[in-house]
């Protein structure tokens, strides 16, 4: 059988890539691990969100019999949003496929499969890292492209909002009392929520910003305290998986691309996690036939063969908008300088 040939075969067809690299083992970013953006499809490429005010009003008391007030209406806003398209390429050389077999089996098949996987699991490394910068973008209110320059949404700008001031945690002081600032920035974002339920308050911190909070005096006994229960994941005496203090789960964030900081080394996020519909992560169905009008997946493949038979080239895509519909639940802090 030619090399090429192989291609051809029900393997490696559009709906069979995209199964492969939807089942690469996913190594997700931190917010992937956290579940802080909830994941869905859709079948359009423009995400349309709907915005609605929950009015709360204090009832004045009647006469039995009486006529009642009315209820205040609820303002209600939809806006749309294009869906941002990621696509990456690779190629398999014939010279690469010539004469592979599978270990242990006669198939050629099998073995030009595992070449194709390998591209494909190189391949989706990008689109994940791609996916966590996308996702720290819109939790910090401001999306940016891949460029690190462009601003694909600023949803402050978007939903009509102010960011919260930045808060000073003076953390350069090593007696500065941090739990009376944990206090704050909580009902800030206790505020901000309104009557949207969350699971727990969480805090990115980066390198300088956490070797100040946990040295600081105020700090320094609670940490103490929770690295002497002996917990598991502080392997090789690595503390940065995170510890609560004063209600609030801090961590080291260390999510970056070469010299890429996702988290500045002199700044931290306190953000909710587990508030419905907050933080959303909207897949986009790719551009082939065979996805029209599909639910969206978040990874999909595609191959053809190349000019003069020479290989194939590989096309991987994802298309996720995503989208923080409250910025002001997010605050920024800094004070470590």
């Amino acid at each position: 059988m030619s090399v090429l040939d192989v291609f051809k075969g029900d393997a490696f067809s559009v709906s069979e890539l995209t199964d492969a690299i939807n089942r690469v083992p996913y190594k997700p970013g931190r917010l992937g691990q956290l579940g802080v953006f909830a994941p869905r499809g859709i079948t359009q490429r423009t995400a349309i969100i709907e915005e609605r005010d929950g009015v709360l009003q204090l009832l004045v008391s009647k006469a039995w019999g009486a006529p009642a007030d009315p209820a205040k209406p609820q303002a209600r806003r939809a806006r749309s949003f294009n869906v941002p398209h990621f696509p990456l390429v690779d190629t398999v050389l014939a010279a690469e496929v010539q004469g592979v077999r599978a270990f242990g089996s006669q198939s050629e098949v099998e073995g030009v499969a595992e070449v194709v996987q390998q591209k494909i699991a190189s391949m989706r490394q990008s689109h994940e890292a791609s996916l966590e910068w996308l996702r720290m973008g819109a939790l910090k209110g401001v999306c940016f492209d891949g460029d690190l320059t462009s601003v694909i949404y600023n949803y402050y700008d978007e939903f009509g909002v102010v960011k919260q001031d930045d808060q000073d945690w003076d953390m350069h002081t090593a007696d500065t009392k941090q739990a009376p600032k944990c206090t704050a920035a909580i009902r800030l974002i206790q505020d901000a929520l309104g009557g949207t339920p969350y699971d727990h308050i969480h805090c990115f911190m980066g390198d300088n910003v956490w070797d100040k909070f946990v040295t600081n005096t105020s700090v320094k006994d609670a940490f103490d305290a929770y690295m002497a229960l002996g917990d598991i994941r502080f392997a090789a005496n690595d503390i940065r998986p995170g510890f609560w203090f004063a209600g609030i789960y801090f961590e080291n964030y260390r999510g970056k691309v070469g010299s890429t900081d996702f988290v500045d080394t002199d700044e931290g996020w306190v953000f909710p996690v587990g508030a419905p519909q907050l933080m959303q992560t909207i897949y986009a169905p790719a551009d082939y036939i065979e996805t029209v009008n599909t639910v969206g997946l978040p990874f999909y493949a595609k191959q053809q063969l190349m000019d003069f038979d020479k290989g194939v080239e590989i096309e991987t895509q994802s298309n996720p908008l995503c989208i923080n519909t409250r910025p002001r639940t997010v605050i920024r802090i800094y004070g470590a300088a």
